[in-house]
This record gives C-alpha cells, sequence and structure tokens, in this order.
C-alpha cells in the first residue's frame, strides 16, 4: 500500500473493529507504537488515521494516555471545523449520498439571508443527504446568481457535495461559516423524509458561508434527526 493511502486502511480498519464491537465504548486503543508495528506503517501515518476518527468523533485523543472509544457515537461536527456532510459521513465509515436533488430560482428566500446575499436572483439547491441508503439530513441552500446559476444539478448529484462541485466546476472555495444550531419539531416533509413522527426533535443549522476574499456563497438549513446527529464542542483551558 502506498503513503497516500495507508492512513484511510489504518483508519478504515479501526472503524470497522469500533462498529462491529471488538473495541467498546470507553476501552483504550492500542497504542501509536503498537498499531505502527501491527499495521507495518509509519507513527505519522497512524497519527493521521487517529485525528480521522476523532474528528468523526469515535474515538477521543488524549495526552498522555492514548486514544479510547467514545461512549456515545454518531453522526457528529465538532464545532470550528468547516466540513461537508459528505466527509462526515466517510469519516465515520458510512456511504454518502445524495437524493432529490432540486436546483431553481426562489422569488421568496427566506428572511434570514436579507442583507447577506445581493439584492439579485437568489438560487435554491434542495438535496436529501444519507448515509449508507438511509436519509438524515434534509439540505436547503440559497446561492447568490452568480453561483446559482452555473451549477448543474446532474453533476451535483454525481459529486454529492455542493462544496466539491463549487470548488471543481466553479473555482469557489468555502473558507469562513457562521452557523446557529436549534432543536425544532419535525414539519410533515421533514418527518416523511427522515422517518420520524411530526413533530419529533431535529437539529437545525443555519449556516452564512464566504470564500477567501469574504464574499457570501451560501445560506444553508439542514435538519437532521436528532437521534443521529450531535454537534461536538470541545473546550480547552
Amino acid at each position: 500500500m502506498t503513503k497516500r493511502h495507508a492512513h484511510e486502511i489504518v483508519a478504515d480498519s479501526l472503524r470497522t473493529q469500533i462498529l462491529e464491537g471488538r473495541y467498546k465504548p470507553g476501552e483504550r486503543l492500542p497504542s501509536e507504537e503498537a498499531l505502527t508495528d501491527e499495521y507495518g506503517v509509519s507513527r505519522n501515518t497512524v497519527r493521521v488515521a487517529l485525528d480521522r476518527l476523532a474528528a468523526a468523533n469515535l474515538i477521543t485523543r488524549r495526552r498522555g494516555s492514548g486514544s479510547y472509544v467514545n461512549v456515545e457515537i454518531g453522526i457528529s461536527h465538532s464545532l470550528g471545523s468547516l466540513r461537508s456532510f459528505t466527509t462526515l459521513l466517510r469519516d465515520l465509515g458510512l456511504e454518502p449520498g445524495i437524493t432529490g436533488v432540486e436546483i431553481r430560482r426562489d422569488p421568496n428566500p427566506p428572511l434570514e439571508i436579507l442583507g447577506f446575499l445581493p439584492a439579485e436572483a437568489v438560487w435554491l439547491v434542495r438535496r436529501i443527504r444519507t448515509g449508507s441508503g438511509s436519509p438524515f439530513a434534509l439540505l436547503d441552500s440559497w446561492l447568490p446568481d452568480r453561483i446559482g446559476s452555473r451549477i448543474d444539478p446532474e453533476v451535483l448529484s454525481r459529486r454529492q457535495s455542493l462544496y466539491a462541485s463549487l470548488a471543481e466546476d466553479l473555482d469557489t472555495r468555502v473558507a469562513e461559516a457562521t452557523e446557529s444550531i436549534h432543536a425544532e419539531a419535525a414539519d410533515e416533509r421533514e418527518a416523511e423524509v427522515l422517518g420520524v413522527p411530526v413533530g419529533s426533535p431535529v437539529i437545525v443549522i443555519r449556516r452564512w458561508t464566504y470564500d477567501r476574499a469574504r464574499r457570501p456563497v451560501e445560506y444553508t438549513r439542514s435538519a437532521a434527526r436528532g437521534d443521529r446527529y450531535r454537534y461536538v464542542v470541545k473546550l480547552r483551558a
């Protein structure tokens, strides 16, 4: 195996063992030295693999102590990490998917984007994100005309990630975002898609995203099942 893919192979192996129960919640993983010997890779490769598992909230790394399997495992997002849902799913070992892609001009965008996106045509990108075939989030993104009018629904469906499509096809890279997080009651559409009763709690994240030049790129509202998604905040004194 090549060094470029070595950390992915190590991460995938450890992830599988965690999810299958070989390593129990709260249990300490083998040391970096032991993993280096077991997989025949460098210490740096092992560290990158463990960092990837920590980013997916599968493990917690404790300085001077080691890496431990988290007690609660679910699709999670860490504060300060600007990652797409596609990356989150892959880091957790789930196969990312996307269905129900719809792209159209929106004559009546939400009030939340007034003063954020330019006062021109606003485009709505609507899709359902799945993990290993199971729906887990509805995403609605509003983008300015200079971006939204150029997004191809077939290309987005193939790439799955809006951020990847923006970067690879439109040379637009997100660099900064502000988010607000709320627990809300699922409406009829959310309940039907996510497979929960109407009124069940869903995690709603609103995100205002900018590019490197601080120009507005998108406003997104996502709704995910409250029992499958957690937002992790790590504090340090």
